[in-house]
């Protein structure tokens, strides 16, 4: 897990978690270990079955999928839907999962089935009876699918897409998604209304800077962008024309961030060198001293920690000058 990799890949890798894709073009290999703790969902429920099978259920691409039987021997392709699965109390189901999967702890016990692209010959002698998958366009999938093993394609991107996650998640293995979708909803709104008594700050959120000149950062139509104004900040990057975009060094002055939030600091971008960037001194939130580390495992995952998410993004807010 300490393997060190290029710049390149770097992104590839923090691409994987934000739950952007399982592009082919990622680099492949281990993360590195982040350097804040982690956490487990404060939301796990007991695994109740709610759902007589068979049950049919149609996932995240419009296909509807029959799953026979109450799944034993669960595969999870993609660290949120891991979290979500250990937050349904189904952990004990699960016998792999991706290698970027490493929340909550036991996760990183279960059997590795690949990074970007899934070993689709572990995952069928392993006889499982469930896949779960982002969604993935190298025919893995369908490859699995052709075993006869159902396949769901859960790709939330969106905190809407969290809770309704949480909904067909729990049908699918028959838990009580419905609750924790409840709790989801219901803790966003909350954290909606506190925001509206709390001064909005800009804020540009950080997501990679192996590339000193072109930072990426989070742009609308991502669920980082989201919980930005949930929390009542105003992104910086809130014009791009895509979810990821790469702004300019010069871009980033001229937009006077109030608060800057390092995504990619569990990957050794420190506060230090945010200070030290050539002309980032004119920036307000580098003279007032308020850039903030953030555990990427948190806010880059729309999982179910998403009201945990969106609370330590308030908080960032709240307490900026």
């Amino acid at each position: 897990m300490d393997n060190r990799f290029s710049r390149r890949s770097f992104l590839g890798r923090l691409l994987v978690l934000l739950v952007v894709a399982f592009a082919s073009s990622c680099g492949s290999g281990p993360l590195p270990p982040a350097t804040q703790p982690q956490t487990t969902s404060s939301t796990a429920l007991t695994a109740t079955p709610t759902a007589a099978f068979p049950v049919t259920v149609t996932d995240f691409q419009g296909t509807s999928v029959t799953i026979p039987k109450r799944p034993e021997r669960i595969v999870a392709i993609g660290p949120s839907l891991t979290e979500f699965l250990f937050a349904l109390g189904a952990g004990d189901r699960v016998v792999a999962v991706d290698d970027f999967s490493d929340v909550p702890a036991e996760a990183k016990a279960k059997e590795k089935i690949g990074g970007v692209k899934p070993n689709v010959e572990k995952i069928v002698a392993l006889r499982s009876d469930l896949v779960l998958s982002l969604r993935i366009s190298d025919g893995s999938l369908e490859r699995i699918a052709a075993q006869n093993i159902p396949v769901l394609v859960i790709d939330p991107r969106s905190l809407s897409d969290a809770a309704r996650t949480a909904v067909v998640l729990g049908t699918a293995i028959g838990a009580d998604g419905a609750t924790l979708a409840r709790s989801i909803d219901e803790g966003i709104a909350a954290v909606r209304a506190k925001a509206a008594g709390v001064a909005k700050k800009r804020v540009f959120h950080e997501v990679d800077a192996s590339d000193p000149t072109k930072l990426f950062t989070a742009g609308p139509g991502s669920f980082i962008h989201e919980l930005i104004e949930v929390a009542g900040g105003i992104n910086v990057a809130a014009r791009a024309a895509s979810p990821f975009p790469q702004l300019s060094t010069e871009e980033v002055i001229s937009a006077d961030p109030e608060v800057i939030v390092l995504g990619d600091a569990g990957y050794g971008v420190t506060v230090e060198q945010v200070l030290a960037r050539p002309g980032w001194s004119a920036i307000t939130a580098v003279r007032t001293n308020r850039i903030v580390p953030a555990d990427p495992n948190l806010m880059h995952r729309p999982g179910p920690r998403v009201v945990e998410a969106a609370e330590t993004y308030l908080r960032i807010i709240r307490e900026t000058p």
